[in-house]
């Protein structure tokens, strides 16, 4: 019997109940074949045991501890590596699919394309979009994202290529890799998806953001919301990690001055809306950020 070509990867942590109705949702797929592959990120409670009962003939691996998106992810590639798999689909538990998705996604790549997303919208509100595919801003390296936020429209049912793909869900040609590397794993999460844009990029590899594909996706489940003190620190500490990495692809006064900004701005407005944990949290963020940076250049600098 052969194995498919495709190895569905989902990372859990800490939300079981999620994860099973995103497996239930990948399962009703009219996709080409395909194994699938449950991660439980070290989540350290009861959702390794959840899953395992009820959903028994996925294969679960439960790590020991969290390794971090970027980690768990990696753990799921070198599966698919390993595996003989020609593509692996790494899609968060919070995100469901359309039937078509996959069948969409599958029919856009090719040899020169390295991933493909598709159309991101909010869930529940389904019609708006939350990602529409990524354009670098020239001078600050930003997403530019002109359809994010916007009702969709019939004429964004086309495939772009583009400069940045989030991580909601990718698709990705596992022969790109041993040019591109795998994702970085000092990000821990937040910012691994735009660093790994560039380095697709950066080997001569295609990033296709595909129109007709539609997924739907509760945003920030994981980390307690939009402003949580988690999801504020790691946002600010893997920014600091990106922006120092890549400031020479812009202008790296302009990125500077634009970035301290923007913080000042977060600090502000975490303080007014009474978050002065997560304020807190942004700060030691950008200082652990900073703190890593630097000592992974001076080890870069040694070599």
């Amino acid at each position: 019997m052969n194995r498919p070509s495709i190895l569905i990867v989902i990372l859990n942590w800490r939300q079981p109940e999620m994860t099973i109705a995103c497996v239930k949702a990948v399962l009703a797929m009219e996709a080409p074949s395909f194994d699938l592959l449950l991660i439980d990120n070290g989540s350290g409670d009861e959702s390794a045991v959840i899953l395992e009962k009820e959903l028994p003939e996925i294969p679960l691996l439960a790590l020991p501890e969290n390794l971090g998106f970027a980690g768990g992810c990696n753990v799921g590639l070198r599966h698919a590596i390993e595996q003989g798999y020609k593509y692996a689909l790494l899609l968060n538990n919070d995100a469901f699919p359309e039937a078509d998705m996959l069948t969409i996604l599958y029919q856009a790549m090719s040899h020169e394309v390295g991933m493909a997303s598709p159309k991101v919208l909010y869930h529940p509100e389904r019609d708006y979009i939350s990602f529409g595919g990524g354009k670098q801003h020239p001078l600050l390296l930003e997403v530019r994202d002109h359809k994010a936020n916007q009702k969709d429209r019939p004429a964004w049912q086309e495939t772009e290529e583009v400069d940045y793909l989030w991580g909601t869900c990718w698709l990705v040609n596992l022969a790109a890799l041993p040019k591109v590397g795998l994702l970085d794993e000092h990000f821990f999460m937040y910012y691994e998806d735009l660093d790994w844009s560039i380095r697709f990029r950066q080997a001569g590899f295609r990033l296709l953001w595909v129109g007709k594909a539609r997924l739907y996706h509760h945003e920030s489940r994981s980390t307690g919301g939009t402003d949580s003190p988690l999801r504020r620190y790691y946002l600010a500490r893997s920014s600091v990690l990106f922006f120092r990495r890549y400031a020479y692809l812009g202008q790296p006064l302009f990125i500077f001055f634009f970035r301290l900004g923007s913080a000042l701005r977060m600090v502000t407005r975490l303080l007014l809306k009474g978050k002065g944990a997560s304020a807190l949290a942004y700060l030691r963020g950008m200082r652990d950020g900073w703190k890593l940076a630097a000592e992974r250049e001076y080890k870069e600098a040694k070599r």
